[in-house]
């Protein structure tokens, strides 16, 4: 068992390039949390979207000494500049920058160009040099200083970033793109003499050991592995006779008719988007009987939604199939593709505003960057994510946030007359690994006519169906595709059986750029096809170890609370899956009775503890500790001090001990 027990180190031990971090005691936390110096000054790696790795960091120094136009000493220069993976991605981050001063007002440096500059290596001329040699081309986005904050902004939320292996090859054709020799950097005294350019460690960057060449071959396994982990025999017809896991029901989709008829002072709208052939958008409109002018189906279909349950619609879900080279699309991380998928709807819910545009309501509406509020519509948060993905929901457009889940509140928006976008979930949830009834939330969206963008990054499973019923499926393949931490990635999958899938072709085949750096999906490559026999080993690990070891320690009262999808919810997990699933996905949650007591298990357990995920050993980390979302603790069963275990490769018994061991020493 490879265990790092050295405070700032990759995790684990043998991994040099792992983005995970070591921090094994509950204060180094805390100082990380805290940006402690004491703790900072010896992490040497972590989440590249959190903390600049060293060969961008090089890569941007040497780029700010070379063509920063405002001073000819690197210690001197009032600019910053960030890497980027094409121009279109640097001119998206230039809109936001300057959108996020405009809301700010911020004054400060108003009329500093903000400039974006191209660097580009060359082509590869023989078979030979194909193994070896790629064409790269980034952008870097040069701002003052005072602006960074907007940078790294935009380069945290979006994942549009360079990789760290493409900064690497970037600095292996450093000549190229300084337009001088690696000799020459070495006698040179500007550069030496300079404490942030390490012209030593520029000099040593290695050649690459991956063959280059077979980059489009991995890059269609990996597309055919997604395909298959999304794909299952069609799932059997759905019933409203199946027994539903118990939820809260302040007010449910069952009981819509009495809302309405309780509210008939009120106009429900249904919205109905009808993608033309042109890629355009339209909804067609209806007055209700009491004459109020609402946006929905004809009237037909809205008197037959009304005076029937919904649970009657659409009973019976097939599972689409999925094309590897026209449904699936990779990205640098898994937020760069749930970036792109909020990208793609406000796209075509800017098809609506320009209509409204032409119809004078709004001036110059063309001239304007597309999201950013009104007049576009809001999405909805359901349930706790990722920090980051809800913060992309608020910053590039608007918003409702719904933590608790309910279905309730959502129909009260819905029935409000309010027309929602999309709704964006985690299945399962971030914080208590629930899994949201996204049967319902099919059936709501085909009725008031959104969209279902889900997030499955930690359903760790094979043969699921939940593409059925969302639109966009959106993975982190660090996460899938359990790795060393050394490779970031995620997809995108379009639902060919979606009102949104013409537009989705319509876009990817206009916008979209394929920008995962060579090496990165080659390496990628080699995890996806351990897939299928690591997950289901690992899934099969992690139910035993619920079972046999954590569920004692909650019947003794050690541990008050175990969040595990087959212990919450477990019916609206297991209708996502086939037969052919095994276990419950690779992690759980615990939440011991007192802060003092979980410090005390983590420090004395001999464990992985990182905050990052994706990794084939496994992890402990108290993560709610860096959240910065209250809302997660509003169910009172969530606390601070809760611990995520996400169990690797290692024996199931050698585990058992570990933790058995740990738990000894609380009592």
């Amino acid at each position: 068992m490879d265990i790092q027990r050295t405070l700032g180190k990759p995790v684990p031990s043998n991994q040099q390039n792992s983005y995970n971090v070591c921090l094994p005691t509950w204060e180094d936390v805390i100082g990380y949390k805290n940006n402690d110096p004491k703790i900072m000054d010896q992490v040497t790696t972590g989440h590249p979207r959190y903390i600049i790795q060293k060969p961008i960091q090089q890569l941007c120094n040497l780029v700010l000494y070379k063509y920063s136009k405002f001073s000819t000493s690197l210690n001197d220069i009032s600019e910053s500049c960030l890497p980027f993976s094409s121009y279109n991605v640097a001119k998206r981050c230039r809109e936001y920058i300057k959108v996020r001063k405009n809301v700010e007002n911020s004054a400060v440096n108003q009329d500093y160009p903000i400039r974006i500059l191209q660097l580009k290596t060359g082509k590869p001329l023989t078979p030979e040099e194909l193994k070896t040699k790629q064409e790269c081309t980034i952008a870097c986005v040069f701002v003052h200083t005072d602006d960074y904050i907007y940078l790294k902004e935009y380069w945290q939320l979006t994942g549009e970033g360079i990789s760290t292996r493409c900064a690497e090859y970037m600095l292996k054709n450093i000549e190229q793109l300084l337009g001088t020799q690696l000799s020459e950097l070495k006698v040179n005294q500007n550069l030496l003499s300079n404490d942030k350019i390490d012209v030593d460690y520029i000099t040593s960057v290695r050649q690459t050991s991956i063959d280059l060449s077979t980059h489009e071959q991995a890059k269609y396994h990996v597309k055919v592995a997604l395909a298959k982990k999304n794909s299952s025999n069609p799932p059997s017809v759905f019933t409203t006779s199946l027994t539903r896991s118990p939820t809260p029901e302040p007010v449910t989709a069952q009981n819509l008719r009495a809302i309405a008829s309780n509210n008939s002072h009120e106009a429900i709208d249904f919205v109905q988007h009808f993608v033309e052939e042109n890629g355009s958008v339209s909804a067609t409109t209806d007055m209700t009987n009491d004459g109020v002018h609402t946006q929905g189906p004809p009237s037909n279909q809205i008197s037959d939604a009304v005076s029937s349950p919904l649970s009657s619609l659409s009973l019976t879900s097939t599972q689409p199939f999925i094309d590897p080279r026209d449904d699936v699309y990779l990205f640098p991380t898994g937020i760069s593709a749930l970036f792109t998928a909020h990208r793609l709807l406000l796209e075509l819910d800017s098809i609506r505003v320009r209509r409204t545009a032409n119809n004078g309501s709004t001036k110059n509406i063309n001239k304007l960057p597309i999201g950013y509020g009104y007049p576009y519509m809001k999405t909805v948060m359901f349930g706790t994510p990722c920090n980051d993905t809800l913060l992309i929901l608020q910053k590039f457009n608007h918003c409702h946030y719904l933590p608790s889940m309910d279905i309730g509140e959502l129909l009260r928006i819905l029935q409000s007359g309010e027309q929602i976008l999309a709704v964006f979930l985690e299945a399962p949830t971030n914080a208590k690994l629930e899994m949201p009834d996204l049967v319902e939330l099919h059936k709501l969206s085909k009725l008031f006519g959104f969209y279902v963008v889900v997030d499955d990054s930690a359903f760790t499973v094979n043969n699921s169906n939940i593409l059925s019923y969302c639109d966009i499926l959106i993975t982190s393949l660090t996460k899938v595709f359990k790795n060393n931490g050394n490779v970031f990635a995620g997809s995108l999958i379009l639902n060919k059986q979606s009102k949104l899938y013409s537009f989705g072709l319509k876009f990817f085949e206009k916008s979209y750029e394929y920008l995962v750096w060579c090496e990165d999906c080659i390496l990628l490559n080699d995890y996806a096809k351990k897939f299928e026999s690591s997950i289901n080993k690992i899934n099969s690990n992690t139910e035993w170890l619920v079972d046999n070891v954590f569920k004692a320690y909650l019947e003794e009262g050690l541990i008050k609370n175990i969040f595990y999808p087959k212990l919450l919810n477990k019916f609206n997990y297991d209708i996502l899956t086939t037969p052919n699933t095994i276990g419950y996905g690779d992690a759980f949650n615990i939440v011991f009775k007192d802060e003092e007591t979980a410090k005390k298990f983590y420090d004395n357990l001999d464990l992985n503890k990182s905050p990052c995920v994706g990794n084939s050993c496994t992890i402990v980390f108290p993560y709610l500790l860096l959240s910065n979302d209250p809302s997660i603790f509003n169910d009172n069963r969530v606390k601070p001090w809760l611990l995520r275990i996400t169990i690797g490769n290692e024996d199931k018994i050698l585990l058992k001990e570990k933790f058995t061991s740990a738990f000894e020493t609380l009592i």
